[in-house]
């Protein structure tokens, strides 16, 4: 960021899912967006990174690949022989995805990986990769639906950066997943873009970036696993490949040991058809509901599905309603006093509701099955209402004072409209 925000226990805590979302994006550069200003704008933009997850530029160098190929749909695998195994490479019978995988316990979602982020610490010795190495978890404030959606796919995500020091830029991401074909798949074109082989696994591709950062993705058998690790130049630490090929090396050793588990039995739901902000409210309806001028059309927010896994695994939506913007002294776009709007949701993710949401009041939201309305001083007030309906959770959010946070309830009510309208529709 540009702007050094103030101190405080709130911003301090902000600040760290901040971090954590950057790295979790490991991006070089941000997604090109049609409006510069919507990052240069420290309001709700500063409060919606915190509250939605959205990162901000910075991070290690991206595994991404041409934006055709992040465009392609993903293609049913076509019967072959195994892939061969990379030079070095060992193959045992346990990396071949079995023909029964064992069943997903009832209940919420859990990692395909059967392992926390201490043990999966220790498994890849993280400590040769980052001093002092600890978990970084996901604190409950921040949880968000990209977080929903990729535990629903299976995913296990880790960070860990030093102890007690959360804004160093020494960290190490590792994400395991159980899409080992799709991952071939993606790492095919990475190889098409340029990027060598990391020597481990069945296939495998990495990039690394003035000794301070690299990223890696390798598939062994079932299962596609990324690592980002980045390091403090200016205390003189880098980040070296053979590090990297040995943790990878580590977890490749590890996982094959285990079997994926059958995919978690997603609820299909009305919303399973929202794949992006078709349906939803336009921007002049959202100003309506708002109280306030009619805003721009919805956009969808791109941000953080810059690597293979995030980009493949994911089907969370988060769209945006930008409020008009006037000049300021300087030239730059500033608020008015309209309130900007996002909503983000994952379908079939009900069981978050209540167990990932905050505790907030309970207001009335017309055709939910449950709504709480919390607010969260960041850089000003920032408003939520977490929203239960047809088994999904939904999240309105938007930048508000105690008087005006109740437009957020006409506009959760629009939104659920939506898919009943949509339903009424199809028949």
């Amino acid at each position: 960021m540009d702007v050094e925000p103030p101190t405080g226990d709130d911003l301090n805590r902000m600040l760290v899912s901040m971090k954590q979302d950057v790295l979790r994006r490991a991006a070089a550069e941000p997604p090109a967006r049609r409006r510069p200003w919507a990052r240069r704008h420290l309001g709700l933009t500063l409060s919606l990174v915190a509250l939605l997850g959205i990162g901000g530029a910075g991070g290690a160098l991206a595994l991404v690949l041409p934006s055709p190929f992040q465009a392609a749909p993903a293609a049913s695998p076509t019967p072959t022989s195994s892939p061969t195994p990379e030079p070095g490479a060992s193959v045992s019978a346990t990396s071949v995805f079995p023909t029964e995988p064992p069943a997903q316990p009832a209940g919420p979602p859990e990692p395909a990986y059967a392992a926390d982020c201490h043990t999966l610490g220790d498994q890849i010795g993280v400590g040769s990769l980052v001093p002092s190495a600890v978990p970084t978890p996901r604190a409950p404030v921040y949880w968000n639906a990209r977080d929903t959606a990729l535990l629903q796919s299976g995913v296990l995500e880790c960070l860990w950066q030093p102890e007690g020091l959360e804004t160093s830029s020494d960290y190490a991401i590792v994400r395991v997943s159980p899409a080992g074909e799709r991952g071939r798949e993606w790492i095919s074109g990475l190889a098409e873009s340029g990027l060598g082989s990391l020597g481990v696994g069945d296939v495998s591709a990495v990039s690394c970036t003035s000794g301070n950062g690299c990223n890696a993705s390798v598939v062994a058998g079932a299962w596609w696993l990324e690592l980002s690790v980045g390091a403090d130049g200016s205390a003189g630490r880098s980040v070296s490949v053979e590090s990297v090929r040995a943790a990878a090396g580590a977890l490749v050793d590890t996982v094959s040991a285990q079997v994926p588990p059958a995919a978690w039995p997603r609820p299909v739901t009305p919303w399973s058809a929202q794949t992006d902000c078709t349906g939803l409210p336009t921007g002049a309806e959202m100003g309506s509901l708002t109280g306030g001028p009619a805003m721009d059309d919805a956009e969808l927010d791109s941000f953080a599905r810059d690597t293979g896994i995030d980009a493949t695994q994911r089907d969370d939506v988060l769209c945006t309603w930008y409020a008009p913007r006037s000049e300021g002294v300087d030239g730059d776009e500033v608020d008015g006093d309209a309130v900007n709007v996002s909503v983000a949701l994952a379908p079939g993710s009900g069981w978050a509701w209540g167990t990932r949401t905050l505790d907030g009041s309970p207001v009335e939201v017309a055709g939910a099955d449950g709504a709480t309305l919390v607010c969260l001083t960041f850089d000003g007030l920032v408003c939520r209402i977490d929203v239960l309906v047809d088994d999904t959770w939904i999240q309105v959010s938007g930048e508000a004072t105690q008087e005006t946070a109740d437009r957020l309830i006409p506009v959760a009510e629009a939104v659920v409209a939506t898919r009943a309208a949509a339903g009424q529709g199809d028949d």
